[in-house]
């Protein structure tokens, strides 16, 4: 009986150790039965932001196309580009220039087949970069109104009249009475009232035109004879035009020795070509109600502030040098202004309340971002502009934007600066108005500056943030 115990005890824990080591077979380690790689690219689909796609991995604009072969695989509006010379072909499907991510915004390529051209501004059918005039499809248009034949050509007191006009020497365009000359008595004058137009070459290096304009007498047995309508040494009209410049020498009457012609010539009208504008639209809450407004920043202007030459350090310069990003009178800023004014005005906002709905447009649209991460350096103070367009920054960013529209709008304003270290700090703005408002900071004079906090929405006029210090380094009136 004993044995038949142990015996059975024996088995029992044999099948346990048999069933524990089955158990940790099955649990330790992946289960590669359970890893899908649905394209065999040796990438999970759970890491594979293609995973249909055997020859791609990552998309990391999220646009469908896989880096290797997206020719801009940081901007979500296009990904093709054939002739690689940095312009879209087209924009991707429900996309276009406003969904571009590049700064400037990415263009369509309209030839998208050469790599020097990609743009043609006036639609002549001349791209920019070979066109010598890209603001207009070059032409002209001549109209001789009438002409008087003053003196003798030869014997005779009449003369039969036809004209040429020629080209930078082509062949001459004759213009004549119907085919037929118009006989004329000295002294008379004639009406022509006749136009004719050129289409002139946009793709050439050659900038002036010469356009000649000769009157003749018609002889029934000699030589036709030129008659004498030119200024100075010319006896015929000798027009220049300007492709460059899209101007001509005129001054609508010619008159030489023995005749007259009043003439008008005209040019094409400019192209008004459409300025490049980053698209921006600006959303936040105030006093329960929803606020919007769209605003176009022409890319020149963004330009001109993003390379510009100063230092983005403008504290290590001192005062003179910070207040110089707040650009309170840049008209980008002061469209903004007005915007947030007028709707102010609609509610009947009183000071405070303005300031606070100022204040908050501000921190709910520049999304806090330090300068590390958006331009990989320890500190970079944007331009009110750069602001706006790139809707983010850290405290300097928002604050010098903030800055900017109350000073546009004739409020009190200074910039509050905190040394935490080695010039760096935190900057928060102050506006002096009168009343009791809160927490302030007062200057050496005296005067009170209410504390604004740009980066964090749950600060309003007067309230400082519990970490801050009650006096800051610097008070820079604006």
């Amino acid at each position: 009986m004993e044995r038949k115990i142990l015996t059975l005890l024996v088995v029992s824990i044999l099948l346990i150790a048999t069933f524990c080591v089955f158990v940790s077979l099955n649990t330790n380690g992946p289960d590669d039965s359970k890893v899908v790689d649905s394209d065999n690219d040796g990438v999970p689909d759970t890491d594979d932001d293609l995973p249909l796609d055997p020859s791609e991995q990552n998309d990391s604009d999220g646009d469908g196309v896989g880096d290797n072969i997206d020719k801009f695989p940081l901007d979500p509006a296009a990904s093709v580009d054939t002739d690689d010379d940095g312009y879209p072909d087209r924009w991707n499907p429900g996309k276009n220039q406003s969904d571009s991510t590049s700064i400037p915004p990415l263009e369509i390529d309209e030839f998208p087949d050469d790599p020097d051209a990609h743009k043609d501004s006036d639609g002549d059918g001349i791209p920019s970069s070979y066109d010598i005039n890209d603001n207009v499809n070059l032409s002209i248009t001549i109209a001789l109104e009438k002409f008087e034949v003053t003196g003798r050509v030869d014997l005779f007191r009449w003369a039969q009249v036809y004209f040429d006009i020629k080209i930078d020497g082509t062949e001459p365009e004759r213009i004549d009475n119907n085919g037929k000359n118009w006989v004329v008595k000295l002294n008379e004058k004639q009406n022509v009232d006749y136009t004719i137009s050129y289409d002139i070459p946009d793709q050439t290096d050659e900038r002036y035109m010469d356009i000649e304009v000769v009157m003749y007498d018609h002889d029934l047995i000699l030589e036709d004879d030129i008659i004498d309508i030119g200024e100075g040494n010319e006896e015929t009209l000798i027009l220049k035009f300007d492709k460059v410049e899209n101007t001509i020498s005129s001054n609508d009457l010619t008159e030489g020795s023995q005749g007259k012609l009043w003439y008008v010539v005209t040019v094409s009208e400019e192209v008004d070509i459409p300025e490049a504008t980053y698209d921006r639209t600006y959303r936040w809450r105030f006093n329960e109600k929803y606020w919007e407004f769209s605003l176009k920043v022409p890319v020149d202007i963004y330009k001109s502030y993003a390379e510009s030459n100063v230092n983005r350090m403008p504290q290590s310069f001192g005062n003179y040098a910070m207040v110089n990003f707040v650009t309170s009178d840049d008209r980008v800023v002061q469209d903004v202004a007005s915007k947030l004014k007028l709707f102010a005005e609609g509610e009947n906002y009183g000071q405070v309340d303005t300031i606070n709905f100022i204040l908050k447009f501000v921190q709910k649209n520049v999304i806090y971002a330090s300068d590390n991460s958006t331009k990989g350096q320890v500190e970079y103070w944007r331009y009110p502009v750069e602001t706006l367009v790139d809707k983010k920054g850290d405290c300097e960013d928002s604050s010098v934007l903030f800055a900017s529209i109350m000073d546009a709008l004739d409020y009190d304003t200074a910039l509050l600066f905190y040394v935490l270290e080695d010039d760096i700090g935190h900057l928060a703005v102050g506006i002096h108005i009168d009343g009791d408002h809160g927490e302030y900071v007062e200057d050496k004079g005296g005067k009170r500056y209410y504390y604004c906090e740009t980066t964090n929405s749950v600060y309003g006029l007067g309230e400082i943030p519990p970490d801050m210090s009650d006096t800051p380094d610097r008070i820079i009136s604006i």
